[in-house]
């Protein structure tokens, strides 16, 4: 059994993004997975932005960072689920990387380009919707899949198990989300 942590990021609680959270859960805990879903839009999830004078400040963390912390620690595996705004994740995510992912929880420097990966041997997974396309996506490089995967997972020892993209959303039918949802229920299924 494993514990598994999805985070998402989506002001509206109707978006497609609660409903591949969901189909997640549904196929993890299905197995008998542990499943918890964090809500950054909730107000007891909602952190502060960034904000020190001093480097040493930085460790003054919230209440709020402290506690999703403790669930990182706690789980296997770490789902992020949020639309495409501007080429990256919303606001409220990334500074919910910034101020979560700090030194000496996420990795830390040992010497000079010496780091330490902190969070070595957790697995994680990507779901982003959009309604642009793949193929204007690949032509510019991706660059929501490169800051994911390398300058964010990979540097703090995540394993990416997958990075799925639902793009054209406005786009698409009803029965084209379900069978996205089918997709991501048997992702959940095999964690």
């Amino acid at each position: 059994m494993k514990k598994i942590l999805i985070i998402t990021a989506h002001p509206s609680t109707k978006g497609f993004t609660h409903r591949i959270a969901n189909a997640f859960k549904d196929g993890a805990t299905s197995k008998g997975n542990e499943v918890e879903i964090l809500d950054l839009y909730k107000t007891e999830h909602q952190i502060p932005f960034l904000a020190f004078e001093e480097k040493k400040d930085m460790m003054n963390l919230s209440p709020a960072v402290v506690a999703i912390q403790a669930k990182m620690n706690w789980a296997d595996s770490v789902v992020w689920v949020h639309p495409l705004w501007w080429m990256g994740a919303p606001a409220i995510m990334k500074n919910m990387i910034d101020s979560v992912f700090m030194p000496h929880f996420a990795y830390k420097y040992t010497g000079p380009g010496q780091r330490v990966k902190l969070l070595k041997g957790k697995d994680a997974y990507v779901f982003i919707t959009c309604d642009g396309s793949n193929l204007t996506y690949s032509l510019l490089g991706m660059p929501f899949r490169v800051i994911w995967q390398l300058c964010t997972l990979w540097f703090c020892g995540f394993k990416n198990k997958s990075f799925k993209v639902f793009d054209k959303s406005l786009f698409k039918t009803e029965e084209h989300r379900l069978k996205f949802l089918a997709k991501i229920k048997k992702i959940g299924e095999r964690v």
